[in-house]
């Protein structure tokens, strides 16, 4: 969580960090409700260095015409600190740029509204108008508000993203340390980022949010509210999942606190309007995430397999105590390990992988690394740390090896990134590689699939070209998956021995509707575009494209064409040229085996 400083102004410098060696770590095995003992070996490479550490993770992601960006925040308390929300681009994370034109542009209609110093947006937000100032402290506004995640909407092409919003600064006169009430707004932006308009709340307080609250924070203890999030958005399931924490701290006296653990989703047809978000409680989805309540997150072990903090024995405001007698008395959890986690998917093992901020702050300590199967329980276990590679871990976020793109599926190796308080630095990266004997093996190599969509379209080869026809067999139909060793396919026409994707020397080749070629196996330069994850199981997969982060969808309406789209698990309603009326089903594939 941001640890910022309220009276001096950071300098964000990177420092440069040698090569480490390799290092190599054996987990322990899984523990509690697995099906099996599945030892994994996690290996570490190098330390490189990231150039642009600051107060947020960065956010990647890819927009419709092919482009890549990443985003990232920072508003920190002085009246001269800075308050932005920067863009960058590039081919990938290698390479990417600070983008002036998005990063210093001012809204046409209001000139205070800027990218640059977002001072006047954080305090005119939703949440903005809600808090009120500390004069004569340290915070010189009443709101700071970072950007944290963005996703582009496949139906109208605006980004929209999450707000981080830290507020009404020092809200009990006596509490010592840090001091503010947190809440998660989304954002919208109808011109690729040169403008924001934040909409609404979309995750907040299950308590007040106001000044000096006696009333609700009655006793020694008060909530300082929901914030920090780590967006992901899932192909699986069709949901954004939002890890996100929150500290209870002491209203007067000591500086003690602790911080914990809590996740979200809403459905990705949603869009992260207000009202759409549901909260992690009791083990189910069944709260309100305007204010409603919501459980402490914990790691899945033999001893306690529930995977979260009872609610008897979670947080209440009308507990007596402080924050350390509450711990020692079982009232209120310690501070948990799975606070504010970045997640991906691994293809290679079939898992979501999870890491969380460190646990002790003070002290660098190896990064842990959790996996579970499963979104929808969120049964997370630690399967292995990075050893002798230590951070203090406060802003984290991976990306595929290969692409060094996408945040959603990775393969066998992953990078990643660190901002502020690293091993070395205030910047960098390692190459993280997980292994186990039990990894994801969706499909046979001895079999060739008819690819066939929900909307009952196949896949097939009709003389150089792929095309999309009604779901019979015939021979230019059948396909094999080719393993590359890392959780990625070829997938090669069983007639022809071609191999399906799209040339990766190419950025455009990203952009959404982009029909995949058939080629020579490796030609047309790096074969990244030919490697494609399976994501799913079952008759409900999609056929991710490694390069673009698009999924092979077979249309019945776009002239009979296979194209890569953006994963989306509803129909497009809202008449705009650019979602085109697409729907789920034509990216929701079901692989039917034949004998080769």
């Amino acid at each position: 969580m941001p640890l910022k400083s309220i009276s001096v102004r950071r300098a964000w410098g990177a420092i440069a960090v040698g090569s480490a060696a390799l290092l190599c770590v054996t987990s322990a095995p899984l523990i509690g409700t697995a099906a099996a003992a599945d030892p994994y070996s996690i290996s570490i490479g190098p330390v490189g260095t990231y150039p642009d550490p600051t107060d947020t993770p960065a956010g990647p992601y890819i927009d419709k015409d092919g482009t890549f960006y990443l985003q990232q925040s920072a508003s920190l308390y002085g009246a001269a600190d800075p308050h932005y929300w920067d863009f960058f681009t590039g081919t990938n994370l290698a390479d990417a740029k600070r983008d002036a034109a998005i990063s210093d542009a001012v809204n046409p209609d209001n000139p205070e509204d800027k990218n640059n110093d977002t001072i006047w947006r954080c305090n005119n937000s939703p949440t903005g108008t809600e808090a009120t100032s500390a004069p004569g402290t340290g915070y010189a506004e009443r709101n700071y508000c970072d950007l944290m995640g963005v996703w582009v909407d496949p139906d109208t092409g605006n980004w929209i993203g999450l707000v981080h919003n830290e507020f009404t600064p020092i809200p009990f006169p006596g509490a010592v340390g840090f001091q503010h009430y947190d809440a998660i707004d989304y954002a919208v932006s109808t011109d690729q980022g040169k403008t924001w308009t934040i909409k609404g709340h979309a995750i907040t307080s299950p308590y007040s949010t106001k000044r000096n609250d006696t009333a609700a924070f009655p006793n020694d203890t008060w909530d300082y509210g929901d914030g920090d999030p780590r967006l992901y958005v899932d192909y699986r399931t069709g949901y954004f999942y939002v890890y996100y924490g929150s500290r209870i701290q002491n209203k007067s006296g000591a500086a003690e606190t602790t911080s914990l653990a809590h996740v979200a989703r809403a459905p990705i047809s949603g869009k992260m309007a207000s009202g759409t978000w549901r909260k992690w409680y009791d083990g189910s989805w069944q709260q309100p995430g305007i204010g409603g309540n919501e459980s402490n997150m914990l790691p899945v072990t033999a001893a306690d397999p529930s995977g979260f903090t009872a609610p008897a024995n979670d947080y209440s405001p009308h507990n007596p105590g402080r924050v350390n007698a509450q711990i020692a008395a079982d009232t209120i959890p310690s501070k948990s390990p799975l606070l504010v986690m970045n997640i991906s998917y691994d293809a290679y093992l079939g898992l979501y992988l999870g890491e969380p901020e460190t646990v002790d702050q003070s002290n660098p300590a190896s990064q842990q690394i959790y996996a579970t199967t499963d979104l929808n329980s969120q049964r997370w276990r630690l399967i292995g740390d990075t050893g002798n590679y230590k951070t203090d871990s406060w802003y984290r976020w991976i990306v595929d090896a290969a692409n060094l793109s996408n945040p959603t599926v990775v393969g066998k190796t992953f990078r990643a990134y660190c901002s502020i308080a690293c091993s070395n630095s205030d910047g960098e990266y390692i190459d993280i590689t997980i292994d186990s004997p039990h990894r994801s093996r969706p499909v046979s190599e001895r079999l060739a699939y008819q690819i066939i969509s929900g909307d009952h379209r196949s896949l097939a080869q009709n003389g150089g070209a792929v095309t999309s026809t009604p779901a019979s067999w015939s021979p230019g139909a059948l396909w094999r998956f080719v393993s590359n060793g890392d959780g990625s396919y070829q997938i090669r026409n069983a007639a022809s021995g071609k191999a399906l994707g799209v040339n990766s020397s190419s950025t455009a080749q990203r952009a959404w509707g982009t029909t995949p070629q058939l080629r020579r196996v490796g030609s047309d330069g790096p074969s990244l575009g030919q490697e494609w994850f399976i994501v799913g199981s079952g008759r409900q997969i999609r056929l991710v494209n490694r390069y673009s982060g698009l999924v092979l969808s077979l249309s019945s309406a776009q002239s009979r064409r296979a194209d890569t789209t953006p994963a989306r698990t509803w129909t497009d309603h809202t008449g705009s040229p650019i979602g085109g009326g697409r729907n789920a089903g034509e990216q929701s594939l079901a692989l039917i085996p034949h004998e080769l």
